[in-house]
């Protein structure tokens, strides 16, 4: 099976199988960005498993794009935990990423700075009481592309393998490339390749920190739901400008690779609400053809089982991350290898008190994931 090979990366760097662990939002770090000892154990215990990589929470590069309290990357006073971090990520010989973020305007108000929210322009996330933020600076826009940079040298210093840019789900790098989150007329939005242009730099500022033999990745919604959103054709011009600048691989975030739908920006779990637009074909096919071989391509969403990683790379994938299966079984990787899936759990316990101490999640966590109803399952 495919799944099981290996695959060399263009920076020269070899992953052992095609199976990732998916970056998971712990909410759990303490107040200065770094991990406590309940969040390294719910990284290596899911690591212990085998994965040719995981690919941690992600971090904030700056204080004012925090979106959760979690890992930080923004200054030399994370390394140490960064470190420990990396250290977990490798129980079994993983390849260990650090996935770096900003917030942008879904930044959580009480967690920025007192000059508060900033993102591309002055325009309110759709999600149920969101504030307005205020439009960045050029000099601002500046600074945060170096702080990307910044924060990749922290993982290379730190011992990570690799970076992956976190340019999905609606956080700041999205929301420069989306035409409803950017209402700019400079050299940061506009027309199309004018938004393209942030993502760019940052993943440039990112190649360079890092260098020529670490992994650099991108990850990127592939369309935006949303009426007036960007289109899978402008998310397929994106990476194939991506695919330029010799990066590893592009991930395409979806909720659901099956059914090409990503997540919503209201984030609704329950199905409810209706999409202004799906593509004809599945995203992972469409960004496969068009990176043509450039950089490998990895498909997240619903992936429960080794013939749901099968049939994600025979749509072109290259990689399959994983992400709820491991939140709800630890030891899912394990079970996979062994041919032992009916033995996987499909679901989070009912007493929440068992949740935490049966999965190594922390505290903190559970709460963070019960608060998202429908995401995952219970048993």
């Amino acid at each position: 099976m495919v799944a099981w090979s290996s695959l060399r990366f263009n920076c020269g760097q070899e992953i052992a199988n095609r199976f990732v662990v998916a970056p998971l939002t712990t909410d759990s770090s303490h107040e200065d960005g770094t991990a406590p000892d309940n969040e390294l154990e719910f990284v290596q215990r899911r690591a212990a498993n085998g994965f040719g990589a995981v690919i941690s929470s992600a971090a904030y590069v700056e204080y004012d794009g925090r979106s959760w309290q979690g890992i930080g990357a923004a200054h030399d006073g994370h390394l140490s935990s960064l470190h420990r971090l990396a250290d977990a990520m490798r129980a079994a010989g993983s390849l260990a990423i650090l996935q770096i973020y900003d917030g942008g305007r879904i930044a959580r108000p009480e967690l920025t700075g007192e000059r508060g929210l900033r993102a591309p322009s002055a325009v309110a996330s759709l999600r149920p009481g969101a504030k307005t933020p205020r439009a960045m600076t050029s000099d601002e826009i500046a600074k945060l592309i170096a702080s990307f940079g910044e924060a990749a040298s922290l993982a290379r210093k730190a011992g990570f393998d690799g970076v992956e840019i976190h340019g999905a789900n609606h956080y700041a790098v999205h929301q420069f490339f989306s035409p409803r989150a950017n209402h700019r007329v400079d050299d940061w939005g506009g027309t199309i390749s004018k938004r393209m242009n942030f993502a760019l730099a940052v993943a440039q500022a990112v190649r360079d920190a890092l260098g020529p033999k670490l992994i650099a990745g991108f990850r990127v919604t592939p369309f935006e739901s949303e009426a007036d959103g960007y289109t899978l054709e402008d998310a397929k011009l994106l990476c194939n400008e991506l695919a330029k600048l010799d990066l590893d691989y592009i991930s395409v975030s979806l909720d659901d690779y099956r059914k090409s739908k990503p997540m919503r920006e209201t984030r609704v779990y329950d199905g409810s609400g209706e999409e202004s637009y799906t593509p004809a074909e599945s995203p992972i096919t469409e960004f496969a053809r068009v990176i043509a071989g450039r950089c490998a391509v990895m498909a997240s969403g619903g992936i429960k089982t080794c013939m749901d990683a099968e049939a994600a790379i025979d749509m072109g994938a290259d990689l399959v991350a994983v992400g709820r299966a491991v939140v709800v079984d630890p030891e899912w990787l394990s079970k996979v290898r062994s041919k032992s899936e009916a033995s996987i759990l499909a679901g989070l316990p009912k007493d929440e008190r068992e949740i935490a101490n049966a999965l190594s999640i922390p505290p903190r966590m559970v709460e963070y994931l019960l608060s998202r109803p429908g995401w995952i399952p219970r048993l």
